[in-house]
Order: structure tokens, then C-alpha cells, then sequence
């Protein structure tokens, strides 16, 4: 009982479970928004918002790379004095970093209503002003994820989801229709922030003993980058090469297949961000960290396998579900999409616990799948199965690679502190 005890209050397990439950409500908040939002704006003004929120999803590639350096650093930092200069240090520069990224969509927002044929350039304005919110929201987060602050980082993001829902529905229901729901995103990344803030209330230091930190974390930043570009690509350039070789039917249908099997990704994913910040801790303070990440493979691997034996047994009732009738005929790909997404997601838990050693070697491996992926799609795609086929090889290579990569480091503690 005391053993069982003691696992439930253990970091690894509460935090966990705070981010698998935490991050799959925001998940189905998000999925509740585009189900509800896409039947009351219609097909053409949704596409104009999702077009919007895809900009959101551009832009953020390079502050979303920030996140992993910033959780690392903080949790390795051994003093209170040095968290207040590097807190405040960051928050500093991220401010600074919101304000170029306002500038740059107000100075591009022409040209990209033009492109995307967006009738009111004001929606990019909306846009460019929640980024004053969103990047300064996306460093507290970070830093409350690397200080295990767990259960104050999924309230805020609760919190700023719900606000997008309630907000837009209010919205576009009384006629806004687009521009409600842009403004009712801008409102709830400032709540997003607001409480974000309220969690991290550390004074400002000027007296900034921490230049090694920083150098350190500069370096670190450019494999992060590199991570979480290749990452990015893993999961989301094999939809753009569907939505060119393939009719639009059938890329609608590997839309579906993708967005259910992403649902492995976003279920068991959390288990590594909450493992991460840990291994980092323990491994800067020379603590043991092995049991640590063999609970969190354990875990990762008993959520994802649950998840594909449903779409091996009930594909249909999955896709129905989820989609309707109309998508049926994707029923018997489910459960090699599900395949493929599970190998990414051990794959990205072996690669964040490499990262959280600094071994940063590690992501040339998902950059060299990512474009092995593009080319064998783009030369072979005969069909849906065989480019989903293309993805669980590369996948499976990747992770056979990692294995061999994560023992290798074992044995011969690569602590690399550049990538080249």
C-alpha cells in the first residue's frame, strides 16, 4: 500500500496524469470549437478562419522551438537567485521577440490577405496583436512546465480554450461571423497570458549572473529548432503531398485517417513533456533518471497500443464516430495510420529524453526521416496505403536508430553541447 502510495505522489505519475488529462481536455476543446465554429460560420467563411489559424500555426514553428530550451534551462537551474535573472531575462527578450513578430504581420498582412484572398485585412491585424499575448503566454508556460508546475500551466491553457469557445460561439452567433471568432481568439490569448502571468509573479533583476545560461541556451536552441521543424514535418508533410498527388475526395479522406491518428500523438505525448523537465532536474543534479524514463516508455507504449487496438477492432465505428458515414471508406487504412503515429510518438519520447541529457546530436536523426519521408512519397505514391506504408518505414527506422543512438549514450555518456 505504501509502495502504491508513493507512486501516486511521485512527480513522474501525478504529472502525467495532470498533462494526459489536462492536455486531452484542451484537445477536445479545440476539437468541440472546429465541430461547432465549421457549422455555424459555413464552409467558405471556416476555410477563411482556418486559413487565419493556420498563419498562427507558421509562425509559431519558431517560439514553439523556444519551449523544450526554455523547460531544460529551467529546470536544471540550482538557485533561487539565478531562476529570478533568468526568469526575468527571458521575459525581456520575449517581449521584445512579440513586438517583431507584430511589426513583421502588420508590415506582410497585404500580402498575405491577398494571397489567401482574405477580404478584411483587420482579421490580420486581430492576429498580429494576439502574438503580443501568445508568445509571452506560450515562456510562462514553459517555464511553470519546467518548474513542474503542471496543474497551473493546463488551468491556464483550459482556461484560454474555454474562453476561445464560449466567446466565438457568443460571437458569430450575434453576426460577427470571422471577425468575432479572430477577436474572440485575440481575448482569449490575453486570458491565456493574464493567468499565466499570475503564476510566475517573480520580481525583476537586473544584476544578470547567468551569461554561461545563456550562451548555453542559445546554443541549444538551433537542434531544438531543428527538432521541431523535422517533427512538424513527420506528421504534417505527408498530408501536403496527399493534398497534391491525390484527388480531393481521397485527400479528404486521409485528413480523417491523419486526425485520428493523431489522436495516439496527443493522448500519450503528454507522458514525455511531463518527463522531460524531470530527466533534465535530475540528470543536472546527477541523480538517477533511468526508472524515469522506463515508466514513461511503459506508459506511452500501454496508452498508444490501447488506442490502435480500437482502431483494429472497431475502424468503422471510429471513423463514424468522429467523421460519419461519408469517410467509411477509410475504415480498413485506421489502423496503419495508427501504426505509423505510434512509432512517431516513441519516437519523440526517446528523442526528448536525448534532448533532456543535452545529447543534441540526436535530432539530425528525425531530420534525415523527415526528408526521407518527402522524397519516397514524392516518387512513390501509388495509392494511400502506400504512403502511409512510406511513413511507418521511416518511422520504424527512426526509432530502430534512436534505440541504437539512446544505448550508445548510455554506455559512453554523450553530453554534446553542439550540434556540429
Amino acid at each position: 500500500m505504501k509502495k502504491i502510495f508513493n507512486l501516486i505522489k511521485h512527480p513522474l505519475f501525478s504529472g502525467s496524469a495532470i498533462m494526459v488529462f489536462g492536455s486531452n481536455s484542451v484537445n477536445a476543446l479545440n476539437y468541440l470549437y472546429h465541430f461547432l465554429i465549421g457549422r455555424l460560420l459555413g464552409p467558405a467563411n471556416y476555410g477563411e478562419l482556418v486559413s487565419l489559424l493556420s498563419i498562427i500555426g507558421l509562425l509559431g514553428v519558431i517560439p514553439g522551438a523556444i519551449n523544450l530550451v526554455v523547460i531544460k534551462y529551467i529546470s536544471a537551474v540550482k538557485t533561487e537567485a539565478k531562476l529570478i535573472n533568468l526568469v526575468s531575462w527571458l521575459k525581456n527578450k520575449i517581449f521584445k521577440g512579440s513586438l517583431f513578430f507584430y511589426i513583421l504581420i502588420i508590415i506582410v498582412s497585404p500580402a498575405i490577405s491577398s494571397f489567401l484572398h482574405i477580404e478584411k485585412n483587420a482579421y490580420l491585424i486581430l492576429i498580429a496583436f494576439s502574438f503580443l499575448f501568445s508568445i509571452s503566454t506560450l515562456l510562462n508556460r514553459s517555464i511553470l512546465q519546467g518548474l513542474l508546475k503542471f496543474r497551473e500551466m493546463i488551468l491556464s491553457m483550459i482556461a484560454e480554450n474555454m474562453t476561445k469557445l464560449v466567446l466565438s460561439i457568443l460571437l458569430v452567433f450575434l453576426g460577427f461571423r470571422v471577425g468575432g471568432a479572430v477577436l474572440a481568439l485575440t481575448i482569449a490569448t490575453a486570458v491565456g497570458w493574464y493567468l499565466s502571468a499570475r503564476y510566475l509573479r517573480y520580481p525583476s533583476r537586473k544584476d544578470l549572473d547567468i551569461l554561461s545560461e545563456i550562451r548555453s541556451m542559445s546554443i541549444y536552441t538551433v537542434p531544438v529548432l531543428i527538432y521541431t521543424i523535422a517533427s512538424t514535418s513527420l506528421y504534417s508533410s505527408d498530408l501536403i503531398l496527399v493534398k497534391h498527388f491525390f484527388s480531393s475526395y481521397d485527400a479528404g479522406l486521409y485528413a480523417s485517417l491523419s486526425t485520428l491518428g493523431k489522436i495516439i500523438f496527443f493522448g500519450a505525448g503528454p507522458i514525455g513533456s511531463a518527463m522531460f523537465p524531470i530527466i533534465s532536474q535530475r540528470h543536472a543534479r546527477n541523480l538517477g533518471y533511468g526508472k524515469i524514463f522506463l515508466y514513461s516508455l511503459i506508459a506511452t507504449l500501454g496508452i498508444s497500443l490501447s488506442i490502435l487496438l480500437i482502431y483494429l477492432w472497431f475502424p468503422a465505428l471510429a471513423i463514424k464516430v468522429l467523421f460519419g458515414s461519408a469517410y467509411l471508406q477509410s475504415a480498413n487504412l485506421l489502423v496503419w495510420f495508427g501504426i505509423f503515429m505510434t512509432l512517431f510518438t516513441l519516437a519523440s519520447l526517446f528523442i526528448n529524453f536525448n534532448l533532456s541529457l543535452n545529447r543534441v546530436k540526436v535530432v539530425v536523426l528525425p531530420l534525415l526521416a523527415a526528408l526521407a519521408q518527402i522524397i519516397a512519397i514524392w516518387f512513390n505514391h501509388q495509392s494511400l496505403f502506400t504512403v502511409i506504408s512510406i511513413s511507418i518505414s521511416v518511422t520504424a527506422l527512426l526509432l530502430v536508430f534512436l534505440l541504437i543512438y539512446s544505448t550508445y549514450g548510455n554506455k559512453s555518456n554523450i553530453n554534446n553541447s553542439a550540434l556540429f
